[in-house]
């Protein structure tokens, strides 16, 4: 029973149901969006060339089917920056309300989901719901606001997904952004909003600690970040033990190995090496993955999992250091959410995250939500970031 709770609670974190893109064949008259719906196969595949030196422009799109009446939606490919500085493609979503936009345009919050995974299935644009985990989605469009919400590198496109990297993820999230203002029917303005959950929480962060030098053309006017991936260290130290820190210090250490090529031998055990890439194969959406939290289990209880502490390991931890937000501040406001029974990020290391940011002279607030554990941090946040993300647009 007990082990049933924790993959609920993990999947709950993820939760997209598997399945196509449901996209529209609609004609449009914007000569970057496509009239005909493209298979998946071919949308998500990387062209042979692309611009490489304007990160945010377009390189396909085409109508989706909008969540919600009185909405458009769009699947954009898009390009951005590496974490180590390449040009690359990635993937996400533009949703507008329908009819003209006010003068100066609407404003955009860029969306950066929670961990989905590491492997292309699991890019929240591909499934079969794909607005489903956008937070705040119809609220925002109730306000004739825009909502962009990126894939994140290697998510549906080529090449490692960077978990928990927070340059790779900023650069998507801001490039979201430029996307969208491409989009004439769509009506996005300059000025935008970083909100992310989890992961996510960490990628608004990033992206509020690097969009003034990133994209000095657009700008950012706040940054929410619900239950934030923040001392990433820490992090693993608190869950490490547990079968959801397990499960996503697999898709940690799994990632890095394939981006930064660390040794996996130096912090897996023989027993939970392949155990490991099996999990790291598996979206947290797919049923499949009780096989892996079982297993995972099995090798906590014998003291089978880990070598060696990755969170004390180098260079795991130097690379945990570099990921863990807070060390530059944010020019602009900053609310962070977190809910007190979270056992997953604890409410002491995001106190701990919010003196940083005090310290270095950042803006920010702080929101307990009684009661809220880690999977309804996102949507228990909603009530708290809209007025927020209001009070800033003016």
């Amino acid at each position: 029973m007990r082990i049933r709770t924790l993959l609920l609670t993990v999947l709950a974190v993820g939760a997209v149901a598997l399945g196509a893109t449901a996209c529209s064949s609609d004609s449009t008259k914007n000569a970057v969006i496509s009239s005909t719906t493209i298979p998946a196969a071919q949308f998500y595949a990387t062209p042979s060339s692309f611009p490489k030196n304007k990160p945010g422009t377009i390189v396909r799109a085409q109508p989706m089917t909008p969540p919600q009446p009185n909405s458009l939606a769009w699947l954009v490919m898009y390009t951005s920056t590496s974490e180590t500085g390449q040009p690359i493609v990635v993937t996400g979503m533009v949703i507008a309300p329908t009819g003209p936009p006010p003068k100066g345009g609407r404003p955009v919050v860029s969306w950066a989901h929670p961990t989905t995974g590491i492997v292309d299935a699991c890019a929240p644009s591909s499934q079969a719901t794909p607005f489903a985990g956008i937070q705040g989605l119809s609220n925002f469009l109730d306000l004739g606001w825009v909502v962009v919400a990126t894939d994140y590198q290697g998510l549906g496109t080529d090449g490692p997904h960077p978990y928990l990297v927070g340059s790779s993820e900023a650069n998507g999230v801001i490039d979201m952004v430029r996307a969208a203002t491409a989009i004439p029917e769509a009506g996005a303005s300059k000025n935008w909003f970083a909100f992310g959950h989890s992961q996510g929480g960490q990628a608004a962060l990033f992206a509020g600690q690097i969009a003034a030098k990133y994209a000095s053309e657009l700008h950012l006017l706040g940054v929410a970040a619900a239950d934030p991936a923040g001392l990433l260290a820490a992090l693993f130290d608190a869950n490490g033990d547990t079968v959801t820190g397990a499960l996503l210090g697999s898709y940690a250490v799994e990632s890095w190995n394939q981006v930064f090529g660390y040794d996996l031998t130096t912090v897996l055990t023989a027993q939970s090496t392949p155990v490991a890439a099996t999990t790291a194969q598996t979206c947290l959406a797919d049923p499949a993955l009780t096989t892996s939290v079982l297993s995972l289990s099995a090798l906590l209880n014998s003291n089978q999992m880990w070598s060696s502490n990755p969170a004390s390991t180098q260079p795991w931890l130097a690379q945990m250091n570099i990921n863990t937000p807070g060390q530059v501040g944010i020019p602009v406001p900053v609310l962070i959410t977190e809910g007190t029974a979270d056992t997953l990020v604890l409410p002491a290391e995001t106190a701990q995250l919010v003196a940083t940011y005090q310290a270095n002279g950042t803006t920010v607030s702080e929101q307990l939500i009684p009661g809220v554990d880690h999977s309804g941090g996102g949507v228990a946040s909603v009530p708290y970031v809209v007025p927020f993300f209001q009070g800033l647009a003016g």
